[in-house]
């Protein structure tokens, strides 16, 4: 069994994002915890029990839910500045200082959401997500192990069989037998 380790990034990159650019902090351990914290308040959820309401709604609106909150709040939380946001004031547009409060207002936006969803957040659960396939498992049947040296990348043809002899039963023998006569031994 194996397990990857990767090298975090060294600090902040900006990204491009519908024509403009924001500068994102690298996505840590701490980040995600704080972003997980987070969208499970937004959701009135507690990190060990179910929802103040209850947990009578569906599991997949839930998981849906869940995910827009958690990238969300990983955006807020990395987020640290941008550049070519700008916004629209008294006819003409003017650059848009970078708040918190501003992002967030973006992000209300569902395009602006899924542009900034695609740029920071997707690429952090690809890696994530490629590094869990890539771990080769106790049996060999993780992708590292399915790659290694002596393992067959394709299935072997089978070989031609035989064809089977045709076996005896009761009304297929060898030599047909005279019948008896009855009376006589």
């Amino acid at each position: 069994m194996g397990f990857v380790v990767s090298k975090p990034q060294a600090g902040p990159t900006w990204l491009p994002v519908v024509g403009g650019e924001v500068l994102f902090a690298p996505i840590d351990r701490t980040l995600v915890r704080r972003a997980r914290r987070k969208a499970l308040e937004q959701l009135g959820r507690d990190v060990h029990g179910p929802s103040a309401e209850g947990e009578t709604d569906d599991f997949v609106i839930q998981m849906e839910d869940l995910g827009d909150a958690l990238s969300c709040a990983m955006i807020l939380e990395g987020a640290q500045d941008w550049k070519g946001a700008m916004e629209e004031v008294d006819g003409t547009f003017v650059p848009l200082t970078f708040s918190r409060e501003a992002l967030a207002d973006m992000l209300a936006d569902p395009v602006y959401f899924d542009a900034l969803d695609a740029a920071y957040v997707m690429p952090y659960v690809r890696r994530e997500r490629e590094k869990n396939v890539s771990a080769a498992s106790p049996n060999g049947s993780g992708a590292a192990a399915i790659g290694a040296k002596g393992t067959a990348s394709t299935a072997a043809t089978p070989k031609p069989k035989a064809a089977a002899k045709r076996a005896r039963t009761a009304s297929t023998s060898l030599k047909r037998s005279k019948p008896k006569v009855s009376g006589t031994s």
